[in-house]
């Protein structure tokens, strides 16, 4: 995830020399590499953050989230400029928007969150600290998503649902009543199961 970020900000010339906290990629003598615990060092506290974990990790992702802000690190937003997000929206810090997507009128879209291609969020609807939204999902107005949670590609969630934290939904899913956290959801008709293969 984190060098498909890097890929799209290249692309929009957002970042000139990136520094990759990786131990895969430090491992492997990659220039500009560090263990991924030294973001934390004091040596690079001057550094702006965008935490390129995937949907694997959401938990870790949100963990990583709070450390930095918990150290006054600054972490940057990145919405690609094909998005259209209206100006009474809000993106928090550390969100990446890919591109095509739209936001509505008072949305909130919380920390850290991936919003893949031609994601719609609809007016009024609030998305959690660290969820993942994958491709050509619907969001309709006034839905909450809670934290961690991932959303399958093409899901559709209709008006006024609200959606736990660590919640995972399936591909093509038509979200039509609320959903407790730590559930699994999948199907039009939607249905709870025990576990999704997903990851």
């Amino acid at each position: 995830m984190g060098r498909q970020i890097h890929e799209l900000l290249q692309q929009n010339q957002a970042v000139e020399k990136p520094v990759f906290f990786d131990d895969n990629m430090h491992k492997a003598g990659e220039p500009g590499s560090h263990p991924f615990a030294a973001f934390e060092k004091d040596e690079f506290k001057d550094l702006s953050f965008i935490i390129g974990v995937g949907y694997k990790h959401l938990s870790a992702k949100n963990d990583i989230s709070r450390k930095l802000k918990a150290l006054n690190r600054t972490v940057l937003s990145f919405i690609h400029p094909s998005c259209f997000v209206n100006e009474t929206a809000e993106i928090k810090a550390g969100s990446v928007l890919y591109p095509m997507c739209n936001i509505d009128q008072r949305a909130v879209i919380g920390h850290s969150v991936l919003i893949n291609n031609s994601v719609v969020i609809c007016h009024d609807s609030v998305i959690g600290d660290c969820t993942y939204i994958s491709p050509g999902v619907v969001i309709a107005g006034k839905v909450t998503v809670g934290e961690n949670c991932f959303i399958g590609a093409g899901a559709v969630i209709a008006n006024g649902i609200t959606v736990g934290n660590n919640v995972i939904i399936g591909i093509g899913t038509v979200i039509t009543q609320d959903v407790p956290g730590n559930s699994r959801v999948i199907g039009n008709p939607m249905r709870m199961v025990e576990s999704l293969n997903l990851f």
